[in-house]
């Protein structure tokens, strides 16, 4: 029993010696990101903020993050009610680059998926009414990264549409 252990606690050991040193290979990037956008279907526009963490696992591939809020004030061309919308994403995915790692610019697309929050205040003929509620989350976008200013486009949940201006840490 005596020796089990100790085996474990050695494998354990060489797995987080391997995992540190395969960590260290790679690039680890933070990306702070705003961006105006516009809800689909409804007049208005948001704003948006958000924090990208990637690691890059491939010179063509990375794993990213995004932890992101999103404010808009629409108004409904159909119905004519005033929201605010407030929404949170916590979403992961894939970075797809077309250049190598040494280019300064690099055009990526990526494709996350996740946990999304809205919580949107309705306000029509005078009455307010407050409605949260949680879901999946996605984003989609088209990006280029020059140097360390990243500009984009992309789709967001709920429904928006955002131009997105970052830089990379």
């Amino acid at each position: 029993m005596n020796y089990s252990k100790k085996g474990i606690i050695v494998i354990i050991f060489l797995a987080l010696i391997g995992t540190i040193a395969k960590a260290q290979t790679n690039d680890f990037s933070h990306t702070v990101i705003v961006g105006i956008g516009s809800p689909i279907l409804d007049n208005g526009q948001g704003f948006h903020l958000g924090y990208n963490p990637s690691l890059s696992v491939y010179e063509y591939l990375a794993v990213e993050g995004q932890l992101s809020y999103f404010y808009a004030e629409t108004s409904g061309f159909i119905n004519g009610r005033t929201d605010k919308v407030h929404s949170v994403n916590v979403l992961v995915g894939p970075r797809l680059y077309f250049t190598p790692q040494d280019k300064n610019i690099r055009p990526y697309i990526n494709l996350l998926i996740g946990g999304l929050y809205t919580r949107e205040i309705t306000e029509r003929a005078g009455i307010s009414t407050t409605r949260s509620e949680f879901g999946l989350g996605f984003s989609g976008g088209a990006y280029v990264n020059i140097h360390q200013f990243v500009l984009g486009l992309s789709y967001d949940t709920p429904q928006n549409v955002i131009f997105k201006v970052g830089y990379t840490f």
